[in-house]
């Protein structure tokens, strides 16, 4: 039912995906909530789109920064208090 003065709903297409593209990414998303039905429907689409639209020398970095351990993690301050530690004790 159409109602003068008011558009439907268009679902947003940041990255001009085709027709054939966009059926290809409903059964990617649905395949992938039947594997993992813990996962949001919102980090399932951003990993789509993010390996679809991204060079694998993109997502090999990706995945090498985060092998990497964090700045502040629990491992590198414990780390940066005994090297403190030693410094102190040369002094």
């Amino acid at each position: 039912m159409e109602i003068e003065g008011y558009e439907r709903k268009k679902h947003e297409n940041h990255f001009n995906y085709t027709d054939d593209q966009l059926q290809e990414k409903r059964l990617a998303l649905k395949t992938m909530k039947e594997l993992y039905p813990d996962v949001s429907s919102y980090y399932a689409e951003m990993v789509y789109d993010m390996c679809k639209n991204s060079s694998e020398e993109e997502i090999e970095k990706i995945i090498k920064k985060s092998s990497e351990p964090f700045k502040y993690s629990k491992q590198n301050l414990e780390k940066e208090k005994e090297e403190k530690e030693k410094e102190i004790e040369i002094k």
